[in-house]
C-alpha cells in the first residue's frame, strides 16, 4: 500500500491525461498518472497517420456530434489559438496544411508527443506505466487498485481511460466499466471515423477515389463533402468518415439510407445533363459521360439504369435517361454496419454527458472524480478535432481542480 495520499491521481496517459497532469502539477497539486500501457501516449503517436493532427482552425461545435454545451463550455475554455499557443511554448513548431489541420512542422507525431511527456514531468507530475486500474472505491479519498495488486490514495480522481477504438494499442472498455461503478450510465460505445460498410455491391469500384456531397438520412440529416474512397465492403476517406458520427448513432435503430452526389459542384444537375444532352446527342452513354464521371463509375451507371451501351443518347428510353441524370446527382445506398473498433480512429456513446459538470468536467454522480476525452460521449469529424477535444477537456478539469486547492 502506498501511503502517499495524492491530490489527484489520472487514469490514463493519453492526450486529455497527459495535459490534465501538466496543469494539475504546474498549479502545485500532487499528481500521479497511472498507465496501463508501458508506454504513454501510444494513440498519440499513431494519430494523423502517424504525423499527429493535433487541432483545426476551424475548431467548433459544428464539426463535433453530441452534447453541444458541453462541447461549446471546452472549447470556450481551450480553444484553437489556446490550443496553438499551448504546444508553441511547449517548443513545438507548427503548420497548417489543407482544411485547417493543424501537425507538427517535422511531420512526426513525436515532436508532440515528447515534448508533452517532458513538460508533465518537469511540472513535478508522476507517471507510472504499466498499471491498470481495475478497481475504485470512494470514501473519504478514492481507493485505487492496479491489476498489480498496488494500491493508491488520492482526493480526485480523472478518469482519462480513452475509448474502444485502436484495441490494437490496448485500448479496452475499462473506463466505462470504472465509470459505471462510479455511478455512472454508459450509452453503448460503437465505432465512428471508420469506413461505411454498404449493403449495395460496389467492390467493381474498389480503389477509385470521387469526390462527392454524401448525404445522410438521420435526424438530423448530416450532409459532408469531399473525397470517398470505394472499397470491397463500401466506401472510406474524408466525406464518410465525417458521416460516420451521425451515421453510427443512427445505426442503432436500423440501417441508414445515404446519397452520393458525383457533381457536389454543380447546383442545378438536371439543367447541366439536358444541355449536354443537346450537345452529344449521338454520343453513345460511355462517350457521353466520359469527362464527367469516372470510366468505370459511368459503366456501372449504365448497367445500374439500363441504358443500352451501343445505342445514342438520343435513342435510349427517356425514362432511363432521366433516371440515369438523376442518380449521378442522388445515387442511393444503405448502410448496414461502420468498420470494426480495429479500423475505427473514434468511438460514439460512452458516459452519459448529462451526468457531467458543463464547466468543469466533474461528475454530477461522485463529487471529486472527473471524466476527460473519449470516454465521454462526444466526437468529433476528422481533421484534429477529436484529438482538440481531449486537449480541451484534460485542460478544463485541470483548471477547476486547481481551484478547488
Amino acid at each position: 500500500m502506498n501511503n502517499t495520499i495524492y491530490d489527484v491521481i489520472i487514469a490514463g496517459a493519453g492526450a486529455s491525461g497527459l495535459i490534465c497532469a501538466r496543469e494539475c502539477a504546474r498549479g502545485g497539486l500532487k499528481t500521479l498518472v497511472l498507465e496501463k500501457e508501458q508506454t504513454p501516449g501510444r494513440k498519440i503517436s499513431v494519430t494523423g497517420n502517424g504525423r499527429c493532427n493535433l487541432t483545426n482552425v476551424r475548431v467548433s461545435p459544428a464539426h463535433y456530434y453530441g452534447d453541444e454545451k458541453l462541447i461549446s463550455s471546452a472549447l470556450a475554455q481551450f480553444s484553437y489559438t489556446d490550443c496553438r499557443t499551448y504546444f508553441e511554448q511547449l517548443g513545438v513548431l507548427l503548420t497548417e496544411e489543407e482544411n485547417g489541420r493543424i501537425f507538427p512542422q517535422t511531420g512526426k507525431s513525436s515532436a508532440v508527443l515528447e515534448p508533452l511527456k517532458l513538460a508533465v514531468l518537469e511540472s513535478g507530475a508522476e507517471i507510472l506505466p504499466g498499471q491498470f486500474v481495475t478497481k475504485i472505491k470512494h470514501g473519504k479519498t478514492f481507493n485505487i487498485t492496479t491489476q498489480t495488486d498496488q494500491k493508491f490514495q488520492a482526493r480526485h480522481v480523472v478518469l482519462a481511460c480513452g475509448s474502444c477504438a485502436y484495441p490494437q494499442l490496448g485500448a479496452n472498455s475499462s473506463g466505462y466499466e470504472l465509470a459505471r461503478a462510479l455511478g455512472h450510465t454508459v450509452i453503448t460505445p460503437r465505432p465512428t471515423l471508420s469506413g461505411l460498410v454498404l449493403k449495395e455491391n460496389f467492390s467493381r469500384l474498389s480503389g477509385i477515389r470521387a469526390q462527392v456531397k454524401l448525404t445522410a438520412d438521420t435526424t438530423p440529416a448530416i450532409h459532408t463533402c469531399g473525397e470517398i474512397i470505394f472499397t470491397n465492403y463500401g466506401i472510406n476517406g474524408p466525406a464518410a468518415l465525417n458521416a460516420s458520427g451521425a451515421i453510427s448513432r443512427a445505426l442503432s435503430n436500423g440501417n441508414v439510407s445515404i446519397q452520393l452526389n458525383f457533381l457536389p459542384e454543380i447546383s442545378n444537375a438536371e439543367n447541366f445533363f439536358n444541355e449536354r444532352l443537346q450537345q452529344f446527342p449521338h454520343r453513345r452513354p460511355k462517350d457521353f459521360f466520359a469527362g464527367v464521371l469516372h470510366e468505370s463509375i459511368a459503366n456501372l451507371l449504365i448497367d445500374f439504369k439500363g441504358l443500352r451501351k451501343n445505342k445514342p443518347m438520343k435513342e435510349q428510353f427517356p425514362s432511363a435517361v432521366k433516371s440515369a441524370f438523376d442518380t449521378v446527382g442522388k445515387w442511393p445506398a444503405t448502410v448496414t454496419a461502420l468498420r470494426p473498433w480495429s479500423e475505427a480512429m473514434a468511438a460514439t456513446g460512452g458516459v452519459n454527458t448529462r451526468e457531467i459538470n458543463y464547466n468543469t468536467f466533474e461528475s454530477q454522480c461522485c463529487p471529486g472524480l472527473y471524466i476527460t476525452g473519449e470516454l465521454l460521449d462526444i466526437d468529433g469529424q476528422s481533421g484534429g478535432f477529436n484529438l482538440h477535444f481531449a486537449w480541451a477537456s484534460g485542460f478544463t478539469a485541470a483548471k477547476d481542480l486547481v481551484k478547488e486547492k
